[in-house]
């Protein structure tokens, strides 16, 4: 399974989180009581989780994942000028 690429341009990672977790068997359970986040539910993990609407981090995008019982799906963005060493 390849890993997803993080942005650093700020876009989220929301949609393709979602993607994961439905195919997954987790579903949406009831809108958050306060703020942006709702509850979902693993049938994996039996566990009940708040998904916000919005997940900038690749970190928090795992962490979810680890709580529905999924594996890790998600790396961050890494500029190629950077890996190289160069300084333009």
């Amino acid at each position: 399974m390849s890993k997803v690429m993080g942005s650093y341009r700020g876009n989220s990672f929301s949609s393709d989180l979602l993607a994961i977790l439905r195919e997954a068997g987790c579903n949406y359970h009831a809108p958050g009581q306060r703020g942006n986040h709702d509850i979902w539910f693993s049938p994996i993990t039996g566990i009940y989780f708040p998904l916000d609407g919005r997940i900038l981090s690749h970190n928090t995008a795992n962490a979810i994942l680890k709580i529905a019982g999924l594996p890790e799906q998600f790396e961050a963005y890494q500029d190629e000028d950077a890996e190289d060493g160069t300084n333009n």
